[in-house]
């Protein structure tokens, strides 16, 4: 590619990955997937290596993604809330043990290696252990002032069991079973549901009003010593297993690994158990374990250049799409649901998801009958990815929104403007019973105890 070439699609790029990270981390409403954003910026960090003259101070290559919400005080942070240099081959795992190995002049290095979290990363302030002081990690440099609201996740100490000064990193998460209970309560009460578990807790944490994130599962696992007052430790590992006497929940999935080959086996073991982790992750982390030697090592403005992430590619079922049928909700909205051929996929048997409304079947193309390609979003959600037409066979048949409610038989209406057709039988059962529901949950009467349930 010629220099005026890739200079007009380095713009191009850093437009579409600003307006797709203001998106995820202002909105905390995606637009693509992680991994096609991922892709996006590995583009434009080649091109941008390739032209170094075309480099610009505000690409998200060389700045952290996200800014203060309105509404909360800006926190400066002490120590820079830096993010992670993506890599996605393990030749690239190699080749930062042979820069950091070069740097340093050593033989072999001692890594930690970590499941990588998918949550929001705030900065946690203790003084003689008391939590005085929580923040987002906003642009890196300044944060939300949090404080309040991570008062209410369960698994933050009040109070440490030394009287310490620290600071430290962790990533505010929901589970992945939490995170399905709270989708699912979202289409029983026909609201929007959250398109992954990362966005659900950031948006959960950065609410204005604390006692709307009080009732939002939030958990958090601590990953970073970021400042501790007369610290005796020069090993990292070392620093996370301190960090667990005083009382934090600390990032379960480390090891602490002698040599590459070490690190890039553990990196392949938490690939295969992910799926069985109770949170979400995308990748592994491996981070230079001497302390002295992360400090010879640098950063840069964005990233350390002790530590690397590497990311797990999103995994791929292929299945059939048996049948669809429709759902009817609360307020008569008609779900088209997909029924599947059931398929092992990441870590769950997958039988049905949600084909969204008829102008998300006529983009995908789908007949009943279809080979399709399932994927989940953020590993939690299942949806429909594309359709095998080569697999075509001419015996699969078209789909149609019904015109009345399969459920009472009352005329089905799509009004102008709208994705969705709805039943308009006041008397449907359908209704009445997702009304009752709607009575019963959190956004209703809240009663505790009481199963929310499909019919």
């Amino acid at each position: 590619m010629d220099k005026e070439t890739a200079r007009k699609r380095i713009l191009e790029l850093r437009e579409k990955t600003q307006y797709y990270a203001n998106k995820y981390y202002d909105d905390d409403a995606p637009e693509i997937s992680d991994f096609e954003y991922d892709m996006l910026m590995v583009e434009l960090r080649n091109l941008e290596n390739q032209y170094p003259d075309l480099i610009d101070k505000d690409s998200l290559t060389q700045k952290v993604g996200g800014h203060v919400k309105e509404g909360f005080e800006k926190v400066e942070h002490e120590v820079p809330l830096q993010s992670l240099q993506d890599v996605f081959s393990i030749e690239d795992l190699r080749l930062f043990d042979t820069r950091v190995r070069k740097e340093l002049e050593q033989e072999e290095m001692i890594y930690t290696v970590e499941a990588k979290i998918d949550g929001l990363s705030v900065a946690l302030e203790y003084k003689n252990g008391e939590f005085i002081k929580g923040a987002t990690r906003g642009n890196g440099q300044i944060g939300e002032d949090v404080t309040e609201n991570l008062k209410t996740v369960k698994n933050i100490p009040k109070k440490l069991k030394e009287n310490v000064n620290i600071i430290v990193r962790g990533e505010v998460f929901i589970s992945k079973a939490d995170f399905e209970k709270m989708n699912e309560e979202q289409e029983i009460l026909e609201e929007k549901t959250f398109a992954n578990a990362r966005n659900a807790a950031a948006g959960s944490l950065r609410q204005l009003d604390s006692k709307k994130t009080a009732k939002r599962p939030l958990d958090i696992y601590i990953f970073n010593v970021q400042r501790l007052e007369n610290n005796p430790f020069n090993s990292h590992y070392e620093q996370l297993k301190y960090l667990e006497t005083l009382g934090f929940n600390v990032n379960p999935v480390k090891k602490q690994c002698f040599g590459i080959d070490e690190a890039i086996k553990e990196i392949k073991r938490i690939g295969n158990i992910r799926e069985s982790l109770t949170f979400g992750t995308d990748g592994a982390v491996i981070k230079v374990d001497n302390l002295e030697s992360r400090e010879k090592l640098g950063t840069n403005f964005k990233t350390p250049r002790w530590a690397i992430a590497y990311k797990y590619p999103p995994e791929r079922k292929e299945t059939i799409l048996k049948d669809i049928i429709c759902q009817v909700g609360r307020t008569g909205a008609i779900t088209p649901m997909a029924i599947l051929e059931p398929v092992k996929l990441a870590g769950s048997t997958i039988s049905k998801t949600t084909l969204h409304n008829e102008d998300f079947i006529i983009e995908k193309d789908l007949k009943i009958g279809d080979h399709i390609i399932i994927q989940k979003a953020g590993d939690v959600i299942p949806e429909v990815v594309e359709v095998v037409k080569e697999k075509r066979t001419g015996d699969e048949k078209e789909f149609k929104m019904p015109d009345v409610c399969p459920v009472c038989g009352a005329p089905a209406i799509r009004e102008n403007g709208e994705a969705i057709k709805r039943c308009i039988g006041i008397e449907c059962p359908a209704r009445k019973l997702r009304n009752i529901v709607h009575f019963a949950s959190k956004a209703g009467m809240d009663i505790d105890g009481l199963r929310i349930c499909n019919y």
